[in-house]
């Protein structure tokens, strides 16, 4: 009854900060990226039956099939992203509340780790407009499915696992590895159990896996065909490339002047696969190649860490209940629990195996991040109940609340940052019909113009030939270049014309039309 009075609290709370952020992102037209406008173009395609630049490896296909579906009915592609978004933000929270019931028994702890998936789920939410909040929410999904205590005897859930494990690989290619690599692993351990019922354990398994591989092999033989090869995605070959210690730059739309890949595409960031091709390398090539991927490796695992828990708080919490459980090791009774917990602990490992040797951003790891958050809350729950609570309770309070810092930070930033932003946004969006002689024009842009392009690429269909770093007349003439898009004053160069100035808040915005 307390919990379920509490849920109600979160989820009103949660629905408060939801239209707050509607509201916000609605009425001032929160930018989107490179990211989501590739997106947004790859649905037009799909819903112009273009099927042949609709399919595509480097992009996951599922929030294009979503945004499809809303050209279709002819609902506005950027406002659906925001509710997307917010929709799949309540479905997280829901299924971390499930979680939250099954493994936290004590009610400081249930009710400390939902506000924690509160905060959390309104973050993401709110921040970048991309299809990572959707792929972790199936991935929880597929979680709850396969840790449920009804898997091994009901006929419906292993399928459904199945079908949540295919969608989060929809959703994010990336996912196909570590779902592969969880249910391998689960497998081998019902398989080399000592007990005598491995077969009602191991067959649930198997059916989970043989769904997830169906549903996955429909992809992939479409995407395979399509790229002549066979592959589950393409982006692999280019993020490895971008490490490569020979090229050292930015992301390669960033670096230089590039065609789109098809008349209809906006920049050729719709598909990047083949940027990086003459970067090809290979860490076991040279022993420098091994050291620079060690390196990699390396800094890859301190941005992990960091990104779990960037005030050690946490950490600490977590290492203080293990100690806690090792000491009292002999001393305490059994523990009872719901040892499902165990194969939480394993997809937690096994997820950001392969962003090890590349490079992580927090959203990229956004699964293990909250699964970091419940494990956290539960090992602590443990130690528990085997020490002085008196000592223990004002204790683990303080460094909880030490750990919730960095969200009041960043929720600090964005309310004092989101007056100027929210209004930049506003400003700009209301000059954008006095550039509507940009629509279905070339254009290419200097760095620090790179998302006012991205916007006008999306409202004014404008084909974005991407950076001018060379700041060559040649450079520009050769892809037929009519605009460029800048916030620097370049009117010195005899063969750019200021065909518009925009006042945007404190800074100037140019369109120079190139003679």
């Amino acid at each position: 009854m307390q919990q379920a009075g509490f849920n109600k609290i979160i989820a009103g709370l949660f629905i408060i900060g939801a239209l707050v952020g509607l509201y916000f992102q609605f009425a001032f037209h929160k930018f989107l990226n490179n990211d989501t406008l590739s997106y947004i173009n790859l649905a037009e395609r799909y819903a112009a039956g273009d099927w042949e630049h609709a399919i595509n490896g480097y992009w996951s296909p599922m929030y294009s099939w979503l945004l499809c579906c809303c050209k279709l009915v002819h609902l506005p592609l950027l406002p659906c992203c925001y509710v997307i978004n917010f929709i799949f933000a309540g479905s997280g929270l829901y299924i971390l509340c499930k979680f939250a019931y099954r493994y936290l028994k004590q009610a400081l702890f249930y009710f400390a780790f939902s506000g924690y998936a509160l905060l959390l789920m309104l973050y993401y939410a709110m921040s970048t407009l991309t299809p990572d909040l959707m792929a972790t929410v199936l991935c929880l999904g597929f979680l709850l499915l396969i840790t449920d205590n009804r898997f091994s005897h009901n006929k419906q859930f292993p399928l459904l696992a199945g079908l949540a494990g295919a969608c989060a690989y929809f959703s994010k290619a990336y996912n196909f590895v570590p779902i592969h690599l969880f249910l391998g692993l689960l497998a081998l351990l019902v398989i080399f159990k000592n007990t005598a019922d491995k077969l009602k354990h191991l067959i649930p398994i198997l059916k989970t896996y043989g769904v997830f591989i169906i549903l996955s092999a429909i992809w992939i033989t479409v995407l395979s065909i399509h790229e002549n090869k066979l592959c589950f995605a393409t982006s692999g070959r280019l993020n490895h490339n971008l490490v490569n210690p020979d090229y050292g730059k930015d992301f390669p739309t960033n670096e230089n002047l590039s065609a789109p890949p098809f008349p209809t595409a906006y920049s050729i960031h719709t598909d990047p696969t083949h940027l990086l091709d003459a970067y090809d390398w290979s860490p076991f090539s040279d022993e420098r190649n091994f050291h620079h991927q060690l390196t990699l490796i390396k800094g890859s695992f301190s941005d992990l860490i960091w990104n779990l828990d960037n005030t050690g708080a946490k950490w600490l919490v977590l290492f203080a209940s293990l100690l806690i459980l090792a000491i009292t090791r002999n001393k305490r009774k059994e523990i009872i629990y719901d040892r499902s917990i165990h194969n939480i602990t394993w997809f937690f490992a096994c997820y950001p195996l392969l962003y090890l040797p590349l490079f992580i951003l927090d959203r990229y790891i956004l699964t293990d991040i909250i699964l970091f958050h419940l494990l956290l809350f539960f090992v602590a729950q443990q130690a528990w109940g085997q020490i002085n609570k008196k000592i223990f309770l004002p204790v683990i309070s303080m460094l909880l609340l030490l750990s919730i810092v960095p969200f009041i930070k960043i929720g600090h930033r964005k309310l004092t940052q989101a007056s100027s932003e929210y209004q930049y946004y506003k400003g700009f969006y209301q000059q954008v019909p006095q550039l509507s002689f940009l629509k279905d024009q070339s254009i290419a842009v200097t760095r620090n113009s790179l998302v006012e392009a991205t916007q006008l690429c999306y409202y004014l269909q404008c084909r974005n030939y991407n950076t001018w770093t060379d700041m060559q007349y040649q450079s520009l003439k050769q892809f037929n270049i009519r605009f460029l898009l800048s916030k620097t004053e370049l009117s010195a160069y005899p063969f750019l014309h200021i065909k518009k100035k925009m006042l945007l808040s404190t800074v100037a915005f140019y369109v120079y039309e190139v003679e």
